[in-house]
């Protein structure tokens, strides 16, 4: 929802640069796919320096390659644009490796332990408790993106309704990691643990917003269908 009111600014930053690809063969859907890797290497080295126990500034590579798969995320659309190349398998494309770059990254906070309570938080076997959090988040993330599509399949607008979607999440995962970082280099211990916490309680109650949001749209369209009169019978069907 956020986001969608701050994506004009970023337009007018991806724009400049999505049009040097003019009359390049560069395809929207490479970058599509280097967004998907981008990200991928992020969750490998969040799961690395988690799981060996690796001093927290090592994380900045994981921040660094989360903003290039941010940029890579926005610039394949405006490149698709520009270039006159989009095409309706570009959007699914574009879907599939959003889906795949969330997993991907939460298996990697997973992996890492970065989803296990902290020592304060009493909770027999906290890895078990990772993996259960990290997996509400998956289905979180997947849900909200999949009630989205089925919605707007029946001819609903989603377009900013509910209080998180992709962009919003990605701004987490981002600055979520520089405070882990932070906190970490500091002595404080478990802030992903509650940014995660948080934001998986809120991609389901978005999940929810979504529902509502289609359930009345949808009522609206059945009561005007029962409404019209049915058609005249045709003679000798």
């Amino acid at each position: 929802m956020v986001m969608e009111k701050l994506r004009h600014i970023s337009n007018r930053v991806i724009e400049p640069i999505a049009k040097r690809f003019i009359g390049s063969r560069v395809s929207p859907n490479i970058i599509t796919i280097l967004g998907l890797v981008a990200m991928a290497v992020a969750s490998a080295c969040a799961a690395i320096v988690g799981y060996l126990g690796l001093h927290p500034a090592f994380l900045c590579f994981t921040v660094g390659f989360i903003f290039l798969s941010g940029f890579f995320d926005l610039l394949d659309g405006g490149v698709a644009k520009f270039t006159g190349q989009k095409t309706k398998f570009g959007g699914v494309l574009d879907s599939t490796c959003d889906r795949y770059s969330d997993a991907l990254f939460i298996i990697g906070l997973i992996s890492g332990n970065y989803l296990n309570p902290p020592y304060y938080v009493p909770l027999p076997n906290p890895a078990a408790w990772g993996v259960v959090l990290g997996f509400l988040g998956i289905i979180g993330a997947f849900m909200t993106s999949y009630i989205r599509s089925r919605a707007e399949i029946e001819g609903v607008k989603m377009a900013g309704v509910g209080w998180i979607e992709r962009g919003e999440r990605m701004s987490v995962f981002f600055l979520g990691t520089i405070a882990e970082i932070l906190a970490s280099a500091n002595g404080v211990y478990g802030v992903m643990f509650w940014v995660f916490l948080v934001l998986t309680v809120l991609m389901h109650v978005t999940s929810l917003q979504r529902v509502r949001h289609a359930q009345a749209q949808l009522k609206l369209v059945d009561l005007a269908d029962a409404a019209r009169p049915d058609p005249p019978a045709t003679a000798g069907a």
